[in-house]
Parts: C-alpha cells; structure tokens; sequence
C-alpha cells in the first residue's frame, strides 16, 4: 500500500466451562418457550387449548428420530451455506467446554466475511424454525412440536457465536473452528513516520 498499511490482530473465541453451563441453562428455557410457539398452530388449528396426548412406544421413537434428524439437518444446513461461500465443510461431533454435547460443521482455513458469518450463523435457526412452524399447521404436528423445540433451544450456541461476531470491526473475516471461531481483525493504519 502507498500511504496506508494494514495492521492485522488474530482473536481467537472459544467458548468454555462456564458458557457451556450459561448455554445449557438459557437453552432449556428456550425449550420450554419453543413448546409454547409450536404448539399454538395445533390450537390455531382445532380451535382449542385444551386435549390429551397419548404416548406409545412408537411415538416416543418417532420423537426421538425426528430430534435426531433435526440436529444432524441443522449442521447440514450450515455446511450448504459455508459450501455456497465457497468453503469445504467437515462435520463431526465434540464437548462444549468438556461439558455439552454438540455436533458441528466447521471450515478451518476458511475465512468467512462478517455478513457471511452470520448468515452461516443464523440459517439453521431460521429455516428449520421456519419450516417447523408452517409444518405444526398440519397433521404430524403431534410429532413435531417437541423436536423443533429441543432444536431452538439448540440454537443458543449459533446466536452466541453471532452476538460476538457483530462486536468485530466489519473489516473482520471469520474463520469457523471446531470449538470456536478465529476472528481475523484488519484495520487501516498510517505508516510510520520517516526519520531523516
């Protein structure tokens, strides 16, 4: 550069122990909240609040199924947008700060622009809660409603990991770890003075 130089800070964040614990936490009260939200097409629906539920064997298994998809589609998501920034995801599995259990794509090497990070960040949440909803309109909304909830209490991880993206500079790229994100801060900075 002629007049101006690049001055380039490597951040890595990591979430640990205790976030693990805050995450878990604020998690299972987005669970309760997401079993609220999706319950109220079926009640828009038949028109009341009130009604039984029975569970069986089978339904228990197809609940647990559905959970199960719904995480795995949830990576699977991020791993199409980060394909479609160019990127070459992997996926795989790990703790949380030794703590939680967590499934993740990630794309170290990668570098991310901040708008592209957060879109990354928030697509699961967006189109599965999205599809959800419209889907708990219909007839399997007995067999939805509890996995799409455990899925956006899911999501604290993903809002976490975007609220400490937008905190960076929009200069920042983002580089998706497996346990975190590596933010590469550039900012624009006068050469030194010549002496002499």
């Amino acid at each position: 550069m002629t007049d101006l130089q690049r001055n380039r800070e490597v951040v890595d964040w990591r979430p640990d122990r205790s976030a693990a614990v805050t995450w878990n936490a604020l998690g299972v009260v987005i669970t309760v909240a997401g079993l609220i939200a999706f319950s109220l097409p079926m009640v828009i629906r038949s028109g009341s609040a009130s009604g039984s539920v029975d569970v069986g064997l089978v339904e228990l298994l197809v609940v647990v199924a559905l959970t199960a998809s719904l995480l795995a589609a949830h990576e699977a998501i991020h791993g199409v947008v980060m394909l479609g920034f160019g990127a070459r995801p992997r996926f795989g599995a790990m703790l949380v700060g030794r703590v939680l259990p967590a499934l993740f794509a990630t794309a170290e090497g990668h570098r991310f622009g901040r708008g592209q990070y957060l879109v990354i960040a928030a697509a699961p949440t967006v189109v599965i809660s999205g599809l959800g909803l419209v889907a708990c309109f219909g007839p399997w909304a007995g067999y939805l409603v509890v996995p799409l909830a455990i899925h956006l209490g899911g999501c604290v991880g993903d809002w976490f990991a975007a609220l400490h993206t937008l905190r960076e500079p929009a200069t920042t790229t983002c580089e998706d770890l497996r346990d975190g994100i590596r933010f590469h801060r550039v900012s624009r900075v006068a050469p030194p003075a010549r002496v002499g």
